[in-house]
């Protein structure tokens, strides 16, 4: 019996898959490049034959129209999310830190999430320069998990602090009077964007943060 030989059909899609490999490999440009090239050197007694061209041709225009919809598809989602932190931009934000944003009438709230049960809590919120300016004290049974304080926005004195952000310090202990470990959240108002940056969102207190820092908006 005669050997089989391959088919023309065989071949072509052999073919489209090397061209495939190598323009993937080289880049749709330098891969142009080097199929213009060959068509100059091509011997004419020997020219490329019309279904090898064709399938390189083919498969060429394949994948400059993949990767033009995949950079298209880059700009949308890249346009949206500039659309998504824009409405940020005057929000008050919350992320993990301890930092809280004094407004000319807003009275903050202080989050944070107690590692097992307490029986005291202890506040102390301090200025730009360190210096403690309110006391809070919480006398009571807390439970593990999240909770939150409340501060009037006035000092140990009755008086309104100037507006601006403000640290806290939670001191928390349990029955014995142990430390118990305190994870603390800042609330602060977004006061300018960064688009097209890995950290576009600036706050009151000049932090940068990124997107999926942000746990929620008040």
């Amino acid at each position: 019996m005669d050997p089989i030989t391959p088919t023309t059909a065989t071949s072509t899609i052999s073919g489209q898959r090397d061209v495939q490999n190598a323009v993937e490999e080289l880049g749709s440009e330098v891969f142009l490049r080097l199929l213009v090239t060959q068509l100059q050197s091509q011997d004419p007694t020997n020219p490329t034959q019309n279904e090898d061209f064709v399938a390189q041709l083919a498969q060429f225009t394949t994948l400059e129209q993949a990767t033009n919809t995949t950079d298209l598809l880059q700009q949308l989602v890249d346009q949206r999310s500039e659309l998504d932190i824009v409405s940020l931009l005057g929000r008050d934000i919350v992320t993990e830190g301890d930092i809280l944003t004094l407004d000319k009438d807003n009275e903050p709230v202080l989050s944070y999430v107690l590692g097992e049960d307490t029986r005291k809590i202890k506040v102390q919120i301090l200025d730009k320069d360190e210096h403690v300016i309110r006391n809070l004290v919480v006398n009571q049974i807390q439970k593990s998990g999240a909770h939150e304080i409340p501060w009037d926005g006035l000092d140990d004195n009755g008086k309104r602090p100037p507006e601006g952000p403000y640290r806290y310090v939670i001191e928390a202990l349990n029955e014995k009077d142990k430390v118990v470990n305190v994870r603390t959240f800042s609330q602060e108002r977004v006061a300018s964007l960064l688009p097209g940056t890995d950290e576009p969102v600036v706050v009151a207190s000049g932090r940068t943060y990124g997107t999926e820092d942000i746990f929620s908006i008040r």
